[in-house]
């Protein structure tokens, strides 16, 4: 069932856009793809060009995308942020020395910001399109950028990049949700893409475990993450594939799994062994745990046959994934990671979280106005996060948003038979299991968090209006006979 939209997020100027060929629009990212590979294969020269060019190059095509080709805007937002770590790696290796602080990993955000038109344009029907809650959201980081701006020695480039993390998940699920026509459109795009992204990612971050490259050992060393991301050396790091981090790629890759069953292709199985081979090698627990939440919360509001349909496929996956795991050299490793979890007594990271959490209960909880955006620039734990950074001042806004819309999207779920929305709902319980050990709320993991928050709230209004439309025409067909 389709519906005539009585407003639209992103107008376009001519409505035979809707229906003609995306042509151009590949053909303007292929041109953006061109130029960065281009760039890459001058070496030096060509890298310190990209990392302005492939940021301000994100933006422009972003730009034009939302506005010409919604579908593809999707679709290029998040590729964009499966591959922007992997590029400036390779930028650095052709630079010949790793960049603290490089412009290019800008981009996602200046692609998503592309979409603040969308707000532009239905802040004055809140009340009508049930945006409160992001705006709630919005107006709480906003305040914090403000408190940011006060503090002792904080400078207004860091706090604004530091904004640009928190804004942009808000604004990217604020765009999907009031787009909710065209929700059938961007659910199947987001599968695809996810279901791509699982072999893209997958399948590299394997060959990451088995033979690191050249680029992936200088990053590794210059970030100075080889105490934490394990050695530069074949089975010996913590796979972050083509992300930033074993963390934040644990989160990303446990996201597409939970996904991967409301996918129709031949390539869900290599995918999803792909995707898990590569998730277990982060050796990221919070990762596994916060997996085989969503997976069984999902599984949960499945009809019996579904149900059956999916242990069947994780048994499959199962068979396969099992043997190679129980090889040498990658049995030895991901033992010692999994008996950690039966002796967190005498595990460092455990006993470090617990720390952070006595810390927080004795002292920081009693933040009331809270420290501002990015003064505190690692915190290893969401509520502390929201505490530290918004305050209770800006948390009680943020936080209520969240709520809001979780009770709506999860109170009539099982009554939903759109697979895809439970399998976002599954992808929101992982995430509040992340959220309980690592800052959550910004970069890629609060974008994982809006931006599926947004698409299942859309799929919800869409199917309560299609059941509404029907219901209606219903009535007319029985008053005309």
């Amino acid at each position: 069932m389709s519906f005539t939209p009585d407003y639209l997020s992103n107008p376009q100027p001519n409505q035979k856009l809707v229906q003609a060929s995306s042509l151009e629009g590949w053909l303007v990212i292929g041109l953006f793809i061109a130029m960065n590979i281009v760039l890459l294969i001058a070496g030096g020269i060509g890298a310190r060009v990209l990392s302005i060019a492939f940021p301000l190059g994100t933006f422009v095509v972003a730009w034009f995308l939302y506005f010409r080709y919604p579908i593809l805007y999707i679709g290029f937002v998040w590729w964009i942020i499966f591959l922007v770590a992997f590029v400036r790696r390779i930028a650095d290796f052709r630079l010949g020395a790793f960049t603290d602080s490089n412009p290019i990993l800008l981009a996602p955000y200046l692609a998503i910001l592309a979409s603040a038109n969308t707000l532009y344009l239905n802040l004055p029907k809140v009340k009508e399109r049930g945006t409160l809650p992001f705006l709630l959201a919005l107006a709480s980081v906003m305040y914090a950028y403000g408190i940011a701006l006060l503090y002792p020695g904080m400078t207004v480039i860091k706090a604004t990049l530091t904004l640009l993390t928190w804004i942009t998940p808000i604004l990217w699920g604020f765009y999907t949700y009031i787009n909710w026509q065209r929700y059938p459109e961007y659910s199947k795009v987001t599968r695809r893409i996810f279901l791509w992204g699982a072999l893209v990612m997958g399948l590299y971050g394997i060959y990451q475990y088995v033979s690191p490259p050249e680029w992936e050992k200088m990053w590794l060393l210059g970030s100075g993450m080889d105490g934490s991301s394990g050695s530069p050396v074949p089975y010996g790091l913590r796979v972050w594939s083509t992300l930033n981090s074993f963390g934040v790629y644990a989160d990303v890759i446990a996201t597409v799994l939970l996904i991967l069953p409301s996918c129709s292709s031949p390539l869900v199985l290599p995918a999803a062994i792909a995707g898990g081979l590569s998730l277990l090698f982060t050796s990221a627990r919070t990762g596994w745990i916060a997996w085989f939440a969503g997976f069984l919360f999902t599984t949960s509001f499945l009809p019996t046959k579904q149900k059956l349909r999916l242990i069947a496929g994780l048994l499959v996956i199962s068979l396969v994934m099992i043997p190679i795991a129980s090889m040498e050299p990658f049995s030895t490793n991901l033992s010692k990671r999994l008996n950690s979890l039966s002796d967190l007594e005498n595990d460092n990271s455990a006993q470090v979280r617990k720390m952070i959490y006595q810390d927080f209960f004795q002292y920081r909880i009693y933040n009331v106005l809270g420290d501002g955006l990015g003064v505190h620039e690692i915190v290893d734990s969401g509520p502390m996060s929201l505490i530290v950074d918004l305050g209770w001042v800006g948390t009680v806004p943020y936080v209520g948003g969240l709520i809001l819309c979780l009770i709506s999207l999860f109170q009539n779920l099982k009554n939903y038979s759109d697979l895809f929305i439970k399998s976002c709902c599954g992808v929101l319980l992982k995430c509040l299991v992340v959220f309980l050990a690592a800052r959550s709320t910004a970069g890629t993991p609060g974008i994982l968090i809006w931006g599926f928050l947004g698409i299942a709230m859309a799929g919800q209004k869409y199917i309560q209006h299609s059941q509404t439309h029907n219901l209606i025409q219903d009535l007319r067909s029985r008053q005309i006979q």
